[in-house]
């Protein structure tokens, strides 16, 4: 049988049927294989790789490099694309011609999802995302590094983890879970080449095959993948802002084998979690200077606690409309006598991680709610406390226990405290946090939500618990005035709040332009550089106590 009869009596039993090229260039196409794909421009002199799902590309690549070898058939499962767009299961049997040409013939396998060999889809594929899965993946890693090593390339391996997707799961239902999922499975897609891979291998866990560069082009990528990530989901009638860790390891360099690359892509994932959210890391098998340097410096805290290093500054909080000082937002400052002032930044992260935050947190209200007394006392009658509290300290056993004391040691009336908590610390245990702000709003203390609108922003969880105050993130302050999007984002809230008698405080107002937006949208509170920056207790109470 001659070329063009086996071609004509494939075109008959076969959806799909194409001759290409050495360089990928479909040479002949049966009829059936337009309509099977619903193109009305034709196959010919286009890419084989047009319509193929990018990530199955490299099994297409591999089958003709086994074919050549081997000289015969190859079997393997794709997706071809249909309109150029939609996905289409097929099995595909991939021949070896002459001179590098080949012949694919394809057979529709979308009945796969709906009959009994639907086990077999699914453990290569995950089936909310279509995105190959962790058995598949392994697959390909192992592919991938064979070809890395015969074509002398670099290989790397991306394992990426969602912040806080289980508590949007838990409180908001699957629906929003497996949107979000989806969403995520999407941008993901965005940042890589049709050549590359994208998995999904566990519940808030994906990872990424990238072929070819170096360190250089996987940290361009790294970062292309973390801007990606930044804008805020907008999931049903909730608008979501989820966090990623990236841990990354690269052929040969990490690792001669799947096994050897996956473990060391997660150790580098784990410890980007430990730098806090949204970081990522490259495998290094040494401690890090920034270890190194964690490691010294929490050495230095402990020192410092028995030294009485740590102070507080505080920042004052007036009233949006008539300029009236209302409160002071309390924040730990350390001063190093070999470093001097050591940024928040830096210690705070270290003092969680520690443990030392319990102390420091206890420490710095007992500090704040003595302070506020003191100077109620000497004038400021209608002043209130504004105490920042860790997650550590939120989910002790006694922090009830502890505020209720401290109230009674300073005098300080609970109406005049106000404590600060983020989004994220709500939803670690929603129930548990419920009993907790219950208890303490029973009692008259106030619940300031810091940092809102970089959490979970959702309308459904505010309802759930007592709360008293929300401030206003300073990234929606910032460029306020030039900025549609933020102008309606803070209207937004201040409509919300209004709506649910909660009080609004902006954060980081630093200019008059800034201040007059607020004001005129009805903001209540501001605090920022622009009224006053934070200082210590003395220098406060010369500015703002007669």
């Amino acid at each position: 049988m001659t070329q063009n009869d086996s071609f004509g009596l494939l075109s008959t039993i076969s959806d799909f049927l194409v001759c290409i090229d050495p360089q990928g260039i479909i040479q002949r196409a049966s009829t059936p294989s337009h309509t099977f794909l619903q193109v009305s421009t034709g196959l010919l002199q286009e890419s084989i790789e047009t319509f193929v799902q990018p990530e199955d590309i490299v099994l297409l690549t591999e089958a003709r490099r086994n074919a050549k070898q081997s000289g015969g058939k190859q079997v393997f499962v794709c997706r071809l694309l249909r309109q150029r767009a939609l996905p289409i299961w097929v099995n595909c049997y991939l021949f070896y011609l002459t001179e590098d040409s080949f012949l694919i013939a394809a057979f529709d396998a979308m009945h796969w999802k709906e009959s009994e060999d639907r086990s077999i889809y699914l453990s290569m594929y995950d089936e909310l995302t279509g995105l190959p899965g962790k058995v598949l993946l392994d697959d390909r890693v192992t592919m991938n590094i064979e070809v890395a090593r015969r074509e002398k390339q670099f290989m790397s391996l991306i394992v990426l983890s969602l912040d806080g997707y289980r508590k949007i799961h838990d409180l908001l239902g699957d629906s929003v879970g497996s949107e979000l999922i989806k969403a995520v499975a999407e941008r993901l897609q965005t940042c890589v080449r049709r050549s590359d891979t994208v998995a999904r291998v566990g519940e808030d866990e994906f990872s990424m095959i990238m072929m070819g560069g170096g360190r250089d082009n996987i940290e361009i990528l790294a970062k292309k993948i973390m801007a990606a990530m930044q804008p805020s989901f907008r999931i049903q009638e909730h608008t979501l802002h989820t966090r990623i860790n990236l841990g990354i390891s690269i052929y040969p360099e990490h690792g001669e084998n799947s096994q050897q690359l996956l473990r060391n892509a997660e150790t580098a994932m784990y410890r980007s979690r430990s730098l806090g959210k949204n970081h990522w890391s490259i495998y290094c098998d040494q401690v890090s200077d920034i270890e190194r340097s964690d490691l010294s410096l929490e050495s230095a805290m402990y020192e410092g606690i028995e030294k009485g290093e740590f102070m507080l500054h505080y920042q004052p909080i007036f009233c949006a409309q008539t300029g009236q000082l209302r409160g002071a937002e309390a924040l730990m400052r350390w001063l190093s006598p070999k470093q001097g002032f050591i940024s928040p930044m830096k210690f705070i992260p270290l003092a969680e991680s520690s443990g030392l935050i319990k102390m420091l947190g206890a420490w710095a209200l007992r500090s704040a709610c003595h302070q506020a007394k003191q100077w109620q006392d000497a004038g400021l009658r209608e002043f209130y406390i504004s105490v920042n509290v860790s997650p550590h300290q939120f989910v002790q056993d006694d922090f009830l226990e502890l505020i209720n004391r401290t109230l009674h040691e300073s005098g300080l009336l609970p109406s005049s405290l106000v404590l600060e908590i983020t989004e994220t610390m709500l939803m670690d245990n929603p129930q548990k946090s419920r009993d907790i702000l219950s208890k303490l709003h029973a009692v008259g203390i106030k619940i300031a939500i810091d940092d809102f609108g970089t959490g979970y922003s959702s309308l459904a969880y505010l309802k759930k618990f007592p709360l008293s105050v929300l401030k206003i993130d300073k990234t929606f302050v910032d460029d306020v005035v030039n900025s549609l999007e933020d102008m309606a984002i803070i209207g937004a809230i201040l409509s919300l709040a209004d709506g649910l008698n909660l009080q609004v405080v902006a954060e980081g107002v630093e200019t008059d332009a800034q201040l007059g937006f607020l004001k005129g949208e009805g903001c209540d509170l501001i605090q920022g550089y622009l009224t006053g920056k934070p200082i210590n207790a003395e220098a406060f109470k010369e500015q703002h106590i007669a």
